[in-house]
């Protein structure tokens, strides 16, 4: 897949989870209002297959519910409240459907990075109906999502979904294989913890054609030494600190 026309170099976490609760679309609109040109966010299923925008697999530590998101349904993580967490004045925010979510996004002319998460078990569901979500919702006007997972089999999926819409293929704990699982699988990039990154790492994926993007970077000594190593561009909980230092951010 070829690498070009990913131009962007800061990339809003969840949203924008230093300013607004994450993965809300209080967070997205937070994120367009400070400038920043693309967002982020996770994608789950609940008990009775609906994705939802939602990280991760507990209920407590973003909302006032308890338990499993997938073994819970819709109805009643409708129920929840997904803001007060973080400020009260974000009270009675939602977990949202990634309809509303893609809506949202698409509407505020924002870049998108759609990340599937599931285990192996639910990872190809999971996948298909995130991305027949996503086919339906987003606009043909706009460059198409970066579709992401830790999981092959999600991005395998999407690739037979949407063999148009490029793919990054994430890791946390191995580099070794990780360049050749990602040119098999068709994706344009690796998305990296940043622990993980060293300028020699970084020039073998570039050799290969991918893109490197480094999650989840929060300091400026950092950022601009990765940009130096060439990462393409890093995911922050504070991306709006590069947006207007960096043209384009």
């Amino acid at each position: 897949m070829a690498t070009e026309g990913l131009s962007v170099k800061v990339i809003g976490h969840r949203g924008i989870a230093a300013m607004a609760p994450e993965n809300t679309l209080a967070g997205f609109r937070a994120a367009a209002r400070l400038g920043v040109p693309w967002v982020e966010l996770d994608v789950q299923l609940t008990a009775d297959g609906q994705p939802v925008v939602f990280h991760d697999d507990d209920l407590q530590r973003t909302t006032n519910g308890q338990g499993h998101l997938v073994t819970t349904p819709l109805s009643v993580l409708r129920e929840l409240d997904a803001g007060s967490w973080f400020k009260q004045s974000f009270q009675g925010e939602k977990i949202p459907l990634l309809t509303e979510a893609l809506t949202v996004i698409a509407g505020l002319g924002l870049g998108l990075n759609l990340e599937i998460k599931a285990d192996a078990g639910r990872a190809v569901r999971t996948a298909g109906l995130a991305l027949e979500r996503a086919l339906e919702y987003w606009p043909g006007h706009l460059p198409p999502p970066l579709i992401s997972s830790f999981s092959p089999e999600a991005l395998s999926e999407a690739a037979r979904l949407a063999p148009h819409w490029p793919r990054g293929l994430l890791i946390a704990g191995q580099w070794r294989g990780a360049v050749a699982r990602a040119r098999r699988l068709g994706c344009l990039s690796l998305h990296v913890h940043h622990g993980l990154l060293s300028q020699a790492r970084i020039a073998e994926a570039r050799a290969a054609g991918l893109l490197v993007l480094a999650y989840t970077v929060n300091s400026r000594v950092l950022a601009t030494r990765l940009w130096g190593w060439g990462v393409q561009a890093i995911f922050s909980d504070r991306a709006h600190l590069w947006c207007g230092a960096l043209e384009p951010c």
